[in-house]
């Protein structure tokens, strides 16, 4: 899994390095926001984001994987018990901070930020998160994230990681369910 995990890397490093962009662009900054995002309930749709995530978790210490766990278990029963998509906090913020910030998935990644993507034969925009509307009404939207790119690269690593691993289900996991996963694997 090694190369595959090196490539998802890479990709996040040019995610990484377009956000940031964007940031600089617009003089745009997560600090100090009441409206975080790491309480909305993302789905993930893919396992090498997974296997990445693992890594990460792997090289925590103990005791910071059970309180993980813990808190995993717990977003995961509030989800189960509501019909709604409850905002709970990612189990992996601690103290405001994601503690595996360099394995988070890419939707971690990029939202907030205007964006473009090509789906279903038409180009989509997206105006950026609740904070940055409000903040930056009077500013042109000039600078978009440019996600299809960055989609399809993922996309066609996930099929080599499924032929790879036999594996021909679906994905779609919450950040505590991809954690309770990677801990039934270890």
């Amino acid at each position: 899994m090694d190369k595959y995990l090196q490539r998802l890397a890479g990709i996040y490093k040019a995610i990484d390095a377009a956000y940031n962009e964007a940031l600089r662009y617009y003089n745009f900054t997560c600090n100090d926001c009441t409206d975080n995002c790491c309480v909305t309930k993302f789905h993930h749709h893919t396992l090498i984001e997974e296997y990445y995530l693992a890594e990460g978790f792997r090289k925590l210490d103990e005791d910071k994987k059970r309180a993980i766990i813990d808190r995993a278990k717990d977003v995961v029963g509030i989800h189960n018990s509501s019909a709604e998509d409850v905002r709970v906090m990612c189990p992996l913020n601690e103290t405001g901070l994601c503690i595996l910030y360099e394995y988070r998935p890419m939707i971690c990644r990029i939202h907030g930020v205007p964006y473009e993507l090509f789906r279903n034969m038409r180009l989509e925009y997206g105006e950026g998160c609740y904070r940055f509307i409000t903040e930056k009404t009077d500013m042109e939207k000039t600078c978009k994230i440019k996600r299809t790119g960055f989609y399809f690269d993922i996309a066609m690593l996930e099929k080599e990681v499924r032929e790879k691993l036999g594996f021909s289900g679906r994905c779609k996991k919450t950040t505590a369910e991809m954690i309770l996963d990677i801990v039934r694997r270890l």
